[in-house]
């Protein structure tokens, strides 16, 4: 006897459902499939099963179950929506070989799937940027193993990151860009194009080769497209990221990469900012607050620094201690806060004179000290002798009516010549300034030496 659609009870199955034939022509289907499919049930029966566009993709897994008897499992994508698509082979009591089909509607699961799928994409590429500030040994080491982690998460070949300072950019770190370019950013090549993009106030811009042919520093760098991403903090700009690839052919970005360079700017940003907190409290912890030099802690640290150095080579250092005279008249007369403006100009003035590999430090009420790396006895007395002077003839304003002048005693020590360690060290150059203002101030003594009126007055 022939199974007939009238026996099937179909629309009690609360899935899209149908049966075909062994033809691969359909028998019947339920209303739900009926209406998925957008063709009225009666026109569907005798289709053939490959003329739905819905079963057009698994064509072939039917084919397959029909000929072998097995169950098979796929999923299709239809009308914005994701469905499991069982494939059911069996045999009627009068002995027909048909196929049933089920469609499971699983876009929920997909879409669940998807998000925590993106969800966790987001927390690896998080956690890989944040590896880089946790890891780093200081802060310029964290901004350039951050930009190393950007290009291996966005799959761009190279990149350089510029921070904003002021109304300019300043390149910080950079990778896979040849010393030409380098050097061009350096020196305000891309200035303009910086200015260009911060004016558009997009969240992301990307330039192809026809754009980036304009600009010939980077054309000539074999760039085929750039990324330029804005490093925004609490709507604040900090920065311009750049991204790179010379892959030619390269095409412009898809919603998944711009979607990734976002996440990554944003995440980016916020390091940045920790990075620059972390830097700013770095340097307000080993940095005197009223004159701005370097402090006493900062001093021991490189003293230790300089001593090992000096060990390593076989170079010389040099100190040079010194004493506002008569700092404290000063104070009873004009105030302290007179006092606290003159050791603020007397820390500018040390800055000015100083050498750029100079450690200038405030040690200490009116006193400051500086060390002079691979410099002889000779040469820190001949800029001791400088500074005292230029101080001497400096009139330091401490109110309206006018300036008062200041002078200074030195005291000056060389390491290995004077001492054996830091502690004697210190203390040679100490003794020297007592001695230096036992001998009626304003002037400069050396450790174990008499002064030296003849040669630096």
């Amino acid at each position: 006897m022939r199974l007939s659609s009238k026996d099937l009870p179909l629309d009690l199955i609360p899935d899209p459902f149908l049966i075909l034939l062994p033809d691969g022509t359909i028998f019947d289907v339920n209303t739900i499939c009926a209406d998925l499919i957008g063709i009225a049930r009666d026109s569907l029966a005798g289709r053939p099963f490959g003329d739905i566009e819905l079963f057009k993709p698994i064509t072939a897994e039917v084919e397959d179950a029909l000929r072998t008897e097995r169950e098979r499992k796929d999923v299709v994508f239809f009308h914005d929506r994701h469905f499991e698509v069982l494939i059911l082979p069996f045999q009627t009591m009068g002995g027909e070989r048909l196929i049933r089909i089920v469609l499971k509607d699983i876009s929920n699961s997909i879409d669940l799937e998807k998000e925590l799928l993106r969800r966790n994409k987001e927390l690896i590429i998080i956690n890989t940027l944040s590896s880089a500030f946790i890891t780093a040994e200081n802060v310029d080491a964290a901004i350039e193993e951050l930009l190393k982690k950007i290009l291996l998460i966005t799959d761009f070949s190279s990149g350089w990151l510029l921070f904003k300072e002021d109304s300019t950019f300043s390149l910080k770190t950079s990778s896979g860009i040849s010393e030409r370019l380098k050097k061009a950013i350096s020196e305000g090549a891309l200035s303009q194009l910086c200015s260009d993009l911060i004016k558009i106030r997009d969240p992301l811009y990307f330039l192809e080769a026809h754009d980036v042919s304009k600009y010939e520093t980077i054309r000539k760098e074999g760039i085929s497209l750039l990324t330029a991403v804005p490093l925004t903090y609490n709507t604040k700009l900090m920065g311009l990221l750049f991204l790179a690839s010379q892959r030619k052919g390269e095409k412009g970005l898809d919603f998944d990469a711009v979607a990734l360079l976002s996440l990554v700017g944003n995440h980016v940003s916020l390091i940045i900012d920790k990075i620059k907190l972390f830097h700013e409290t770095e340097r307000l912890s080993i940095t005197d607050s009223l004159t701005g030099l370097y402090n006493t802690r900062y001093f021991y640290r490189q003293l230790d620094v300089e001593i090992a150095r000096a060990n390593r080579y076989g170079h010389s250092f040099s100190l040079i201690l010194f004493d506002i005279d008569n700092f404290k008249f000063l104070n009873d007369t004009y105030g302290h806060q007179a006092g606290d403006d003159v050791l603020h100009e007397l820390a500018g003035i040390l800055k000015t004179i100083s050498r750029e590999t100079d450690i200038v430090v405030r040690y200490g009420g009116e006193e400051f000290i500086i060390i002079l790396p691979n410099t002889s006895e000779h040469e820190t007395v001949n800029l001791a002798d400088r500074i005292r002077v230029m101080v001497e003839k400096t009139p330091f304003l401490v109110d309206r009516s006018g300036g008062v002048t200041i002078t200074l005693s030195g005291g000056v020590a060389s390491y290995p010549q004077n001492a054996a360690d830091a502690s004697s060290l210190l203390y040679a150059a100490d003794s020297a300034l007592y001695a230096a203002k036992a001998a009626g101030k304003n002037m400069i003594i050396c450790s174990k030496a008499q002064a030296h009126e003849k040669d630096i007055r």
